[in-house]
Formats: structure tokens, sequence, C-alpha cells
């Protein structure tokens, strides 16, 4: 048997196993992308679902300027907080600030509904249209997230 032929075998072997030592690893990063991609979607939907019953349920609330400032208790009742951890522990920190941002802009609505503003007040459409605002910064970024991947 001639050396080249050998040489040309055991390079033959490695590189086909390096080949498939890379395609391993490319279907891993993939999955592992398709993965945490599914966790950010479950995590993301959860809180803006918690987030939405929250705000429908305070924008029912009845007059009790009592409970201004104690929105934060209502939220854990609708199991916003809940959602909103586990949003921050798979999301990167834009993602995870606005998140934050957006919850604030609901206890911010809380507390003029409470107050005594209705719907047609100054105060009330002002505190709406800045929870909508901030969830539509919010669901923008999830966009670009899961489309950076």
């Amino acid at each position: 048997m001639q050396w080249s032929t050998l040489v040309a075998t055991a390079v033959g072997t490695v590189l086909g196993v390096l080949a498939t030592l890379v395609a391993d690893h490319v279907r891993w990063r993939h999955d592992r992308s398709e993965r945490e991609r599914d966790t950010l979607l479950t995590a993301s939907t959860e809180y803006l679902t918690a987030l939405a019953t929250a705000r429908d349920a305070f924008s029912r609330a009845e007059a009790s300027p009592g409970l201004v400032g104690k929105g934060h208790v209502a939220l854990g009742e609708h199991s916003v907080y809940a959602a909103q951890q586990r949003l921050e522990l798979v999301a990167q920190r834009a993602l995870a600030e606005k998140a934050g941002r957006a919850t604030l802009t609901v206890l911010d609505f809380y507390d003029v509904v409470v107050a005594g503003y209705d719907a047609n007040s100054h105060e009330y459409v002002d505190a709406w249209r800045t929870c909508r605002q901030a969830r539509s910064a919010l669901i923008e970024e999830m966009r670009n997230v899961m489309r950076r991947g």
C-alpha cells in the first residue's frame, strides 16, 4: 500500500469527521436559537396578556381615592409582576426596560381611575394614551428582538 493512499484516506476521514461536527454544531445552535425565541415569545405573550387584563380591569374600577398609589397590589392580583419577572429572565435589557415602563404606565392609569377621573377627562385620556404608546413601543421592541433572533 502506498503512503499517499493512507494519507489521502486519513485526511478524508478527518475532513468527514470535521464536516459532521460543524454541521452538528450549526444544527445545535439553530435549535437553541429556536428554543430561546419560543421561550421569549411565550414570556412576551404572557406578560402582554397579564398587562392588558390588568389595564382593562382598571378601566372598570370604581373611584376610590384611598387606593391611589396602591396599584402595585392590583397588578400583583393580575399576575403582571410574575409575568414581567419571567420576561426579564429571558429578554434583553432594552426589552425588559420597555416592559418596566409599560407596567409603570398601567400603574399611573390605575391611579387616575381610582382618583375618580372618568373616561371623558383629560387625565384619563392622557393616561390611557400613554399606556397604549408604551405598549406599542414594547411590542415593536419585541418584534425587533424576534427578527434579530
